[in-house]
């Protein structure tokens, strides 16, 4: 598995998706998926995984499963879509903002490839409870607040009070049938 996830993808050159199959013993297997972030996200990750999971239950038949709605759909959707209010919207969130928020120096494109790294902090269920409720009575999600926190740490640690960040988000529309099995 740590090889697996050593090997980097190159996005010039597909796949952009791995499967390996690791014996453990006679009757033992593991199989790794590494996939980019690109082709999915959480809720598509999850769908994934339920439909492999599906599929191995069933020995691959796959009768048993529903369609899901037609991508085409969102297609047609996105195509109906004002680019031109669009991009007059995010000018005007944009205006005024003459360079990146950086946390470092140097160039825009960074050259340097480093290996991910996931540190972990558990926040005693005091504070985290304390967190919950001030959400909560702000009316806000626990995502916001997250985020909000950010937004101060960034501005304070660039000695900014205009600072910009992005999130991914699913863009899922909800006035699409069928939307939450794309």
């Amino acid at each position: 598995m740590a090889q697996e996830a050593s090997h980097r993808f190159d996005m010039k050159q597909p796949p952009l998706l791995r499967l390996a199959l690791v014996r453990l013993g006679h009757e033992r297997h593991t199989l790794i998926l590494t996939i980019h972030h690109i082709l999915v996200d959480g809720w598509s990750i999850s769908m994934l995984m339920r439909e492999l999971f599906g599929l191995y239950d069933t020995a691959g038949d796959s009768s048993g499963m529903p369609d899901p709605a037609p991508y085409k759909t969102y297609l047609a959707w996105l195509s109906g879509q004002d680019r031109a209010e669009s991009r007059a919207v995010w000018a005007n969130a944009l205006s005024g903002l003459e360079e990146p928020c950086r946390l470092t120096p140097g160039e825009s494109r960074r050259t340097l490839v480093t290996t991910p790294e996931q540190i972990v902090r558990s926040l005693p269920a005091e504070i985290s409870g304390l967190l919950q409720e001030q959400a909560r009575s702000s009316g806000l999600t626990m995502n916001t607040l997250v985020q909000g926190a950010w937004a101060l740490l960034l501005g304070a640690l660039t000695g900014r009070d205009d600072v910009v960040f992005g999130t991914t988000v699913s863009g899922r529309p909800p006035e699409l049938p069928g939307v939450e099995s794309m």
